[in-house]
């Protein structure tokens, strides 16, 4: 072995197996007892890039302990036509069909900007959260904010805890969406019913659906055939409502409505369009497109993969959003009643409370276990923890008014932050405020936090006096080399992506306080 100078790049000719190496040339007796440097072989870590997304891959990184890998993983491998139902599916649910529901009239060209905007940001999220699982070598979510928030490593009392506060609020926040979802789909059968035999129905369809929704939960894992036919079956149903909902706007089949659901202060067209462009799942969604590649070898790489994915999903769902967005631009209607024009059809109803009702198994399945139920060696049943929530998504969807309108508002908080603002205070955490990750330097076991000016000086901080200097300048140059790569996504972060949560926040803040 050979020692490698820090400024050029590996090559064949480099290869410490080489004949006519240059270094063994120039340094023959480097190689012996006698030499002052120490012998280092340093891996192709340069190709290595995270944040690029027309690099490849260090394929490399999948032949370590893949098995143990694919055992970890939060969801089975999938495959791509799999993986990409699971990212297109969020886009075709409650938040599309709240976009024809109501509020003020809209200008179509803000409307398509809005659309766009947000369906670019939500795309560039989704690649953010893969790109940060990779380069943290982490599987879940919460493992995502357990190393960017919590100090220390291990399996300490702060990280019980942090999993046990992450896990929580994701089971909250996933069983204030369904319950969103119950309540607009009995909403929608209860337009079928006679407005005399309402408050008797509601019951009766409701405890329906909530069996319903309970026997397609069952299963453990979304990779489940189940949940696999019911998201299928409820993407169609949106194909099928949004050629219903075309063709009673083009033949002008439309007639006023008493009962249309009830909203929150923030709920307009705008924030419904916002609001569709909400996804979940996209870190173990990435896992097991992972997985894929360790048990079905291909040639494709795993970035390319998920960029491919990831744009073709969304770029489908918004054109399938487009004529939604020309429908509430066209359409002028009158809130100052409580009516809403809906298609009279008895078809549309139908197809919007079977898209939404197919949509909560993958919710349920996908809610997390408070960790508090299985702390120790004892792990509950999941089957009556699903009927927990089932139950707690089914009262929540029984509840007032009043108390409707304050869960809706705290969902799509809930929803917004977590998918646009949580993931760019997660990499600027991880990449301002912690110390970069080694790349070919030993990792100290208790690590420091950072300078949080560049992850450059945070490299020679992450250097010891007994790490050969070799090693010391090569580390330097790919923390550089790394940093250089980032700054496309550093650049979005800090100004586009934080200042349009801060100013939608504010936003917010004003309408619950009356100010606009």
């Amino acid at each position: 072995m050979v020692p490698v100078e820090p400024d050029r790049q590996r090559s064949p000719i480099d290869s410490p197996d080489s004949p006519v190496s240059p270094q063994s040339e120039s340094q023959g007796g480097l190689s012996g007892p006698a030499s002052p440097s120490a012998l280092i072989l340093l891996p192709d870590t340069e190709e290595q890039d995270l944040y690029d997304l027309e690099s490849d891959d260090d394929e490399s990184d999948d032949e370590c302990d893949s098995q143990l890998e694919v055992q970890r993983l939060p969801i089975p491998p999938l495959g791509n036509a799999l993986v990409f139902l699971y990212l297109l599916s969020p886009y075709l649910r409650l938040g599309a069909l709240y976009i024809t529901d109501g509020g003020d009239p809209i200008s179509l060209r803000y409307g398509l900007l809005t659309l766009m905007f947000a369906a670019s940001l939500s795309t560039f999220c989704r690649h953010l959260w893969f790109m940060l699982g990779r380069y943290l070598r982490k599987f879940t979510f919460e493992d995502i904010l357990i190393e960017a928030f919590v100090r220390g490593r291990g399996q300490g009392r702060q990280h019980i805890f942090a999993r046990c506060i992450i896990s929580s609020a994701v089971a909250l926040f996933r069983v204030l969406l369904a319950a969103m979802y119950f309540r607009d789909s009995v909403n929608s059968v209860l337009q079928l019913v006679p407005e005399d035999m309402r408050s008797f129905s509601l019951l009766y369809i409701s405890a329906f659906l909530g069996f319903f929704v309970l026997v397609l939960s069952i299963p453990n894992t979304v990779a489940a055939k189940p949940v696999i036919y019911a998201s299928t079956l409820s993407t169609t149903s949106y194909l099928a409502w949004l050629i219903a909902v075309s063709h009673a706007n083009a033949t002008g089949s439309l007639g006023p409505v008493t009962s249309w659901p009830q909203r929150g202060i923030l709920w307009i067209i705008y924030s419904s369009i916002v609001f569709a462009c909400t996804t979940t799942l996209t870190v173990p969604l990435s896992a097991s497109l992972t997985g894929s590649l360790v048990v079905w070898p291909v040639k494709q790489h795993r970035t390319r993969r998920f960029k491919l994915l990831n744009i073709s999903s969304t770029v489908l769902a918004t054109l399938l959003m487009l004529p939604l967005v020309a429908f509430a631009s066209l359409r002028a209607i009158n809130l100052s009643g409580r009516t809403l024009a809906t298609p009279s059809s008895v078809l549309v109803p139908i197809l919007r409370a079977t898209t939404i009702s197919l949509a909560i198994p993958s919710i349920i399945v996908s809610t997390p276990m408070p960790r508090f139920l299985h702390m120790g060696h004892c792990r509950p049943p999941t089957t009556p923890v699903k009927f927990f929530y089932v139950l707690s998504a089914v009262l929540l969807s029984l509840a007032s008014p009043s108390v409707a309108n304050t869960i809706r508002d705290l969902t799509l908080v809930l929803a917004c932050s977590g998918t646009f603002l949580l993931p760019a205070l997660t990499h600027v955490t991880i990449h301002y405020l912690r110390r970069p990750l080694a790349i070919v330097v030993p990792q100290e076991p208790h690590p420091v936090a950072a300078s949080p000016r560049s992850t450059i000086a945070g490299s020679r901080s992450a250097s010891r006096p007994s790490v050969d200097p070799l090693l010391q300048r090569k580390e330097r140059y790919l923390q550089r080399r790394r940093l250089g790569k980032r700054l496309l996504w550093d650049v979005g972060i800090w100004l586009v992506l934080i200042p349009t949560c801060i100013c939608a926040f504010i936003w917010a803040a004003g309408c619950l306080l009356g100010k606009w």
